[in-house]
């Protein structure tokens, strides 16, 4: 019998040079075999050859045999990739193509032709019942994680490929994952998993090991709390809630010089909201928090605190700022990084990133250290040697995590939470969330219609058009300030905008004022009616007016796409401008552009806050510099911004591939939309509106051109003249 996976003295020589392999695998329906082996050994590369990623998208050179069912997984058509094979990579944050849960999954369905009947049971088998319409964004790591292992098990495919599927998910979540796995293996399906926590895999057929095995020397179990004298935080009642209510409520804890605290929970638990108000990142809505000393942060996308042009410049960057000096060389060996000193941060792997992000903040000397999910994407050797140096160098340290061997190995106090409250707070020889055992967190299953919530979004794409025209044919300021004064607000007032709210309602204002001030200072027409002199210079009446209308325009027409763009999932708005509606020429690459650059645009922006902050934590404020000094430094900052764009376009490119995305092929839609009665009582209104607006625009032209007037029409024509 033919096996499901096969590679045959299979390799892959990167353009640097550098070749990982040959291998030999075969992995036959029913089997669950792990693929296992220290960072940089090439599990990744063998999981995208076996997919056909590296085939189609690598830049290197594929030698040897893949087969997936007996065929070159590189020559699949986009159906039969995703009913021959479903993927998962490691970077699931990057994976997410669709506005929805449902939508997510029902992507593979759709390329595949299959019926929507899928979307709630692969839900349902991740533990996510009930997530229907919840945007993937706004879910945890770990939720993430679920969400697109359910989108690979959408089309039920023969073959399942997953590149470390565990690694964001609680004790609980793992183990259930890894009975799931274990029951499509059973089913006939050919697994084959990527995965450093071998521990959770014990119920795999066979463990291929690529490389020398290796196993870290660990410390002895810490049973007492290495408590000293003085505490370096201390948070009094404390709440940080995101949109939609998740988040952290009320804690109230001390933290003393020398601990390791480690904080964990399930997923969604708040972990990394908690993080991020320990660091000062998040602003907390009551309580405070009190900080003796330094607190630095490396969050779980350690990517956006890399800003140097070298990994040695990153290291030195903070203590030349503080006045420090350390020995970049050793600091990087400590790491497990030697003899990357002259590369570029944003070339290193995944795992060394992170490192090298620990390194480079640990180089800044802060009184505590506070580390988000650190073991993301890290081997067990590294990952202890991390931890060493951290333990050896950091005066006090907190992080988060869901492994209890690790949090067993390195921490001296364990913070539990749960549902954003503290749980347990205890020494870890007395914690019992180390020794109960892994409790379901499986959500209840609750039945949802996939229906779009509010207004149709063809209808809301109708409106914006109305609006453009509407804007068109106002004139006065006026009634265009208080049009872009009300969308303003509107968008305001949506959830998903309120982490900009300030810097937009600014930009906002700024632009009116400045196209305002400066249409005043050079309006030539005539007449024209000073407003004040400034010295030599007159600003005039008629051109503040005109400048103020013209910005409003463009105000309420943005306003309008903002919250277009906040209030409709992508995956609607992609079905939406494929209706008949558009006549259904627009090609649906074009639109699926469109559609992520209106899902990322907010995104990349909260990025370049990240990298802006994380900047002032390692160094002096901006203005303590010279103008070159500051540019350069703005420019600098731009780098781990834009890799992270032409990561997450590489990342998305891969997931349509492997989702089956063709642009050629017909594609189905999973969840139709439905046009309600309300939706034709909204279009009929605005557009009555609009017309009776177009009618006295032009009954009043024909007027003050002396073309045609009416005396019956006279308070028409002075409603124009004063309002519109």
């Amino acid at each position: 019998m033919t096996p499901r996976i096969q590679l045959e003295q299979c390799q892959y020589t990167f353009p640097s040079g550098r070749v990982v392999g040959p291998l030999d695998l075969q992995v036959a329906a029913g089997e669950l075999v792990v693929l296992a082996g220290e960072t940089g050994a090439g599990k990744s590369t063998f999981a995208r050859m076996i997919v056909g990623l590296s085939q189609r998208h690598g830049h290197g050179r594929v030698g040897g045999t893949v087969r997936l069912g007996g065929v070159d997984p590189g020559t699949l058509s986009g159906a039969a990739r995703v009913r021959a094979v479903g993927f998962v990579g490691q970077e699931v944050d990057d994976c997410v193509l669709s506005g929805t849960c449902a939508g997510e999954v029902a992507f593979a369905l759709e390329s595949a032709g299959l019926p929507p009947s899928g979307v709630a049971g692969a839900l349902e088998r991740v533990g996510l019942a009930g997530f229907e319409e919840r945007d993937p964004l706004a879910l945890s790591g770990g939720e993430r994680q679920r969400l697109v292992i359910a989108a690979a098990l959408a089309a039920q495919p023969t073959a399942l490929v997953l590149d470390e599927p565990l690694s964001q998910l609680d004790p609980a979540g793992a183990q259930e994952m890894v009975e799931l796995l274990r029951a499509i293996a059973h089913q006939g399906v050919a697994v084959l998993v990527v995965e450093h926590r071998l521990s959770l895999l014990g119920c795999a057929d066979r463990v291929v090991w690529l490389g020398e095995p290796a196993v870290p020397v660990l410390p002895p179990e810490r049973s007492t709390w290495n408590k000293h004298a003085g505490e370096v935080l201390r948070v009094d009642g404390a709440t940080c809630l995101h949109p939609g209510g998740r988040g952290v409520q009320d804690l109230c804890f001390s933290i003393a010089a020398g601990e390791r605290v480690a904080i964990v929970g399930g997923n969604g638990a708040g972990k990394s909201t908690l993080i991020g108000v320990l660091s000062g990142r998040l602003a907390t809505s009551t309580g405070r928090v009190a900080r003796a000393g330094r607190v630095m942060e490396v969050p779980q996308n350690a990517d956006l605190v890399l800003f140097s042009d070298t990994a040695a410049a990153e290291v030195r960057y903070g203590p030349t700022e503080f006045g420090r000096e350390v020995d970049a060389t050793v600091l990087l060996s400590d790491f497990g990084l030697a003899g990357v000193d002259p590369r570029p941060p944003q070339a290193l792997s995944r795992g060394q990133r992170l490192r090298l992000a620990v390194a480079a903040t640990l180089a800044c000397g802060p009184e505590v250290l506070v580390l988000d999910e650190p073991g993301s994407g890290q081997d067990m050797q590294n990952l202890h040697r991390l931890f060493d140096t951290v333990d050896r160098v950091a005066p006090s340290v907190v992080f988060s995590s869901h492994d209890p061997e690790l949090v067993r190995c390195w921490a001296t106090r364990v913070i539990w939470l749960e549902s954003g409250r503290i749980r347990e707070d205890q020494p870890v020889g007395e914690s019992l969330w180390l020794d109960q055992p892994p409790r379901s967190h499986r959500s209840p299953m609750i039945p949802s219609v996939l229906t779009v919530a509010g207004l149709d979004p063809r209808l809301r794409l109708l409106l914006v058009l109305l609006l453009g025209l509407t804007v068109v044919l106002l004139d006065s300021a006026w009634s265009l300030s208080a049009l872009a004064l009300a969308l303003v607000a509107a968008a305001l007032i949506h959830p998903s905008v309120r982490p900009w709210r300030r810097a937009l309602l600014l930009g906002a204002l700024a632009m009116a004022w400045s196209t305002a001030l400066s249409q005043s200072l050079f309006w030539l027409d005539w007449p024209r009616t000073p407003m004040f002199a400034l010295g030599p210079l007159t600003f005039w009446r008629e051109g503040a007016v005109n400048g103020l209308a013209q910005s409003t325009r463009f105000i309420a027409l943005s306003a309008a796409g903002l919250l277009l763009a906040a209030s409709t999932p992508t995956d609607r708005m992609v079905t939406a401008l494929r209706s008949s509606l558009f006549g259904k020429k627009i090609p649906i690459s074009m639109v699926l552009m469109v559609a992520a650059m209106v899902r990322f645009v907010p995104l990349v922006a909260s990025e370049w806050a990240e990298v802006r902050g994380a900047r002032r934590a390692r160094g002096r404020a901006a203005w303590r510099r010279w103008p070159a000094a500051w540019l350069t430094l703005e420019i600098n900052l731009l780098r781990p911004v834009v890799a992270r764009c032409i990561r997450r376009a590489r990342m998305l490119a891969e997931s349509l591939d492997t989702r089956g995305f063709d642009a050629d092929a017909p594609r189905g839609v999973a969840h139709p939309l439905l046009w309600r009665r309300t939706d034709s009582f909204v279009l009929f209104g605005a557009g009555l509106a609009v017309l009776c607006l177009s009618v006295s625009r032009a009954l009043y032209a024909l007027y003050a051109a002396d073309i045609w007037y009416h005396s019956a029409l006279r308070p028409l024509y002075g409603v124009v003249r004063a309002w519109l």
